[in-house]
C-alpha cells in the first residue's frame, strides 16, 4: 500500500439485502482480506434510510446514520461502498 495505512476505514451507503450481504461477507472474510491488503479493515459508518427498521444483521451501536455527509465528508473513511437498491431509468 502506498501510504502504509494500518487501518482501512470503510463507509457504506445502503444496508438492505445487498448491503447486509456485503457486510456479512466482509466480516466473515475479514482475516483473509486483511492478510491480502496488509492492513486492518474497519466498517466505520453505514447510511440507511430508516434507523428504526428491523434488520437481519446487527451492527455496533452508533454505526448507522441517515446522513450521507457522515460517510462522504468523513476524512477518516478511505473507501465508500454504494449499495443502494432501486431502479433508475436514466431520467
Amino acid at each position: 500500500m502506498a501510504d502504509n495505512k494500518s487501518i482501512i476505514q470503510i463507509g457504506m451507503i445502503g444496508f438492505g439485502n445487498v448491503g447486509q450481504g456485503v457486510y456479512r461477507l466482509l466480516e466473515k472474510n475479514r482475516s483473509l482480506i486483511e492478510s491480502k491488503i496488509g492492513a486492518q479493515m474497519r466498517i466505520k459508518r453505514i447510511v440507511v434510510r430508516d434507523l428504526n427498521k428491523v434488520r437481519d444483521v446487527i451492527v455496533p451501536e452508533g454505526m448507522l446514520t441517515t446522513n450521507f455527509d457522515d460517510v462522504l465528508n468523513d476524512p477518516e473513511i478511505d473507501i465508500v461502498l454504494e449499495l443502494m437498491g432501486g431502479y433508475c431509468d436514466g431520467q
